[in-house]
């Protein structure tokens, strides 16, 4: 997946000088292939033309090796065309546009996304920079339908920025798969055998890709809300690593004859070495929110047996500040972004400001001592219902429990407080 935050190609104004070019043989293809000729192949330099000309053009699915950064955490997907006889080795590449309001943009799932072609050394080198590995698989389609992938890539970059990036219904893999789907001229496209993880629900999908990367995967869960239970389609499960032994028991199916054949037939050959191995760092959010808990059961502790009131207000100012703050980001994404589309948030009742709202409404008045209780029992609510629930965990309930006790804390001071004022 390339994010918000990537670099930009600018390679659009040398593929318009070959443009005329590439239309030109791509409509002159068929001819090539149908000319008699008393030999078995044609020659352009050191390329050797089969005779039905079936190497012409070169597809294949090209994929980037995952990083632990939150944009590239799924790897990327690409499409790579060749034409070896006119010298053409393109990347489309799926990227979003970058921009000085980047975060916010992705966040808002309003970050506009366009193919972009790039030349397969440049796309390369870059990408040799980062240390990532890149594998190319090439794929089974007939002459014509790399026509037609090239002709459908070609008026995807053409066309420009015209969608929003979507982790969900328009990401690198997804456009990847549709485009090949897409450029089927006699064949039909059918998924092989349904098979672990591909029969998980999207949440446990995405926690079973990402579980050596946990806080990428404590971000997206937060943010995922109900699609969590959703089933779907294998297009949007946004798994590069994962696509090509799916691909490999994909078939093709003829619509005249049913006649199968394969969607990628080789092993693939490696185009740069992985050189930088991330590995998960140990100080996982369990470890994290862990500590979290402990400092406030500390912090609730000091304040009882040693007075430390104003070390424990501040500590409760810091910590509701932090939830608010999360809160409002998550309120943000659940109604307004598209980045994954509309759907309920139980996290909402974690992270929702409530301690917020009681400074700047009920703070000194005398109902303030009943609606922290009532908020505590909302959030040992929230706790039992962890087992119903599969996006709640134990790194989010950690950060649940640590709000209970300071909330629980709260009530018991005002209590106190008021019944010495009575």
């Amino acid at each position: 997946m390339h994010a918000p935050i990537q670099r930009e190609y600018t390679p659009m104004l040398l593929l318009l000088k070959r443009l005329p070019l590439l239309l030109l043989l791509l409509c002159s293809t068929t001819r090539i292939a149908s000319q008699p000729s008393g030999k078995d192949t044609l020659q352009a330099g050191t390329y050797t033309l089969a005779p039905d000309s079936s190497n012409f053009v070169t597809a294949s699915i090209v994929l980037l090796s995952e990083t632990n950064a939150l944009y590239s955490v799924f790897g990327h997907a690409t499409l790579r065309m060749e034409c070896p006889i006119h010298n053409l080795d393109y990347v489309f590449t799926y990227e979003s546009d970058t921009n000085v309001g980047g975060f916010m943009t992705f966040i808002a799932g309003k970050a506009k996304a366009r193919y972009v072609a790039v030349p397969t050394d440049v796309f390369l080198r870059d990408t040799k920079k980062e240390g990532r590995g890149v594998r190319q698989y090439e794929l089974n389609l007939t002459h014509h339908e790399k026509q037609e992938l090239w002709r459908l890539l070609d008026e995807e970059m053409m066309a420009g920025a015209t969608r929003h990036f979507n982790l969900l219904t328009s990401n690198c893999l997804s456009t990847t798969i549709y485009n090949i789907e897409g450029c089927l001229v006699d064949d039909e496209f059918k998924w092989g055998p349904a098979r672990h993880p591909m029969t998980l629900r999207d949440g446990d999908f995405l926690r079973h890709h990402l579980h050596r990367a946990p806080w990428a995967e404590f971000i997206y869960v937060t943010f995922l809300g109900t699609i969590y239970n959703n089933f779907s389609p294998w297009e949007h499960k946004l798994s590069p690593s994962l696509m090509i032994d799916l691909l490999r028991e994909a078939r093709l199916v003829s619509k005249s004859d049913g006649k199968e054949r394969p969607v990628i037939v080789d092993q693939g050959k490696t185009l740069c070495e992985e050189t930088v191995h991330e590995e998960a760092t140990p100080f996982t959010p369990v470890i994290a929110f862990s500590l979290l808990l402990a400092v406030a059961l500390l912090v609730t502790l000091a304040e009882w047996k040693f007075g430390q009131t104003r070390m424990a207000n501040w500590f409760d100012i810091a910590l509701f500040t932090a939830q608010a703050f999360v809160g409002l980001l998550l309120l943000f994404v659940t109604f307004y972004s598209e980045l994954f589309g509309s759907n309920w948030n139980w996290y909402i009742v974690e992270f929702f400001p409530v301690p917020l709202l009681f400074w700047l409404t009920v703070r000194g008045k005398g109902i303030e001592p009943t609606c922290w209780l009532t908020y505590s029992a909302v959030l040992a609510l929230f706790i039992l219902m962890t087992p119903l629930l599969g996006e709640l965990d134990l790194p989010h309930q950690l950060i649940t429990v640590a709000l209970l006790v300071r909330s629980l804390n709260r009530y018991l001071v005002k209590r106190n407080k008021n019944k010495k004022l009575s």
